[in-house]
């Protein structure tokens, strides 16, 4: 027993060797150390959750105010609201649930009311990522400022980002090279979105090009949870609720939250290590 023992303290010594001689030797090998290490002193699973939490916040109100708005189109333009919902692209049991909200006596109350409570709601989430890039940053969210200029930008985003899916989703029906095309213009897009915002959000001092690589981690991660979105909670929700029920439903929808929230931490996470690792080899 103790030669076991101590041959499996001699192959854990070997190993913990080996790693710190492939950390120094190899650049990525010390950057996913160097993200590790951020992550765990930061608490990034914790923060994940944090924006998860205040994404959830804004969905909610940002969703009803959505369909009242359709039943307001709706009436205006003199057409049910089944097709209305339609020709916005939902199909199916979303398409049913969507126009039947609609269709509500009280959705112009219901649109105002939802306007003060998206705004409050993207304030609040946006509060929260500026915490975030700061603790990725610096190590400490104290002092963080948010100004209405940036909580204007972050808005804007939030609507090209939505007007991105909703591209996304119409090049995906037409063919296979307009699908490609939108793939592509998707990512392209969004992480174009991320760098004007990350340039609103704490960092160092550093050129907008120091941001590029966490913004293409948010350009290509949200491509993988639309993707995730598309092909499973959008299944669970017309196929499946009957099985799975709103419990598998909110499941899902929290899972894919959760993945966009730790999206923003790696990216400003990435961003910050890169930066530092900078910094080591220049002095």
């Amino acid at each position: 027993m103790d030669e076991r023992s101590t041959r499996w303290t001699r192959r854990a010594h070997a190993l913990r060797g080996y790693v710190a001689a492939a950390r120094s030797r190899h650049s990525s090998v010390g950057l996913g150390f160097d993200l590790i290490e951020r992550d765990a002193t930061i608490a990034g699973g914790l923060l994940a959750g944090a924006l998860a939490y205040r994404l959830f916040v804004l969905l909610l109100p940002s969703t009803l105010m959505l369909v009242s708005g359709l039943g307001l189109y709706a009436g205006t333009v003199d057409k049910s609201t089944t097709e209305v919902a339609k020709e916005a692209g939902l199909h199916g049991l979303i398409a049913s649930q969507v126009a039947q909200t609609a269709s509500g006596r009280a959705r112009g109350v219901v649109f105002v009311l939802m306007l003060p409570a998206v705004l409050y709601a993207a304030a609040t989430l946006y509060r929260a990522m500026a915490k975030v890039h700061a603790l990725a940053w610096w190590g400490s969210g104290r002092g963080v400022r948010v100004a209405p200029r940036a909580v204007a930008v972050f808005l804007v985003a939030l609507v090209v980002q939505a007007l991105a899916v909703w591209l996304l989703g119409w090049a995906r029906h037409q063919n296979l090279l307009a699908g490609l095309v939108g793939v592509l213009g998707y990512v392209a897009l969004v992480s174009a979105v991320w760098l004007v915002l990350s340039r609103q959000l704490p960092h160092s001092h550093v050129r907008w090009s120091a941001l590029l690589p966490g913004s293409a981690v948010v350009g290509v991660g949200l491509l993988g949870v639309n993707v995730f979105n598309v092909y499973v909670t959008t299944r669970i929700v017309e196929g499946r609720a009957n099985t799975y029920g709103a419990l598998g439903v909110a499941t899902a929808l929290l899972l894919s939250l959760v993945l966009v929230g730790r999206l923003m931490v790696t990216s400003a996470e990435l961003n910050a290590a890169l930066h530092e690792r900078r910094l080591r080899s220049r002095g």
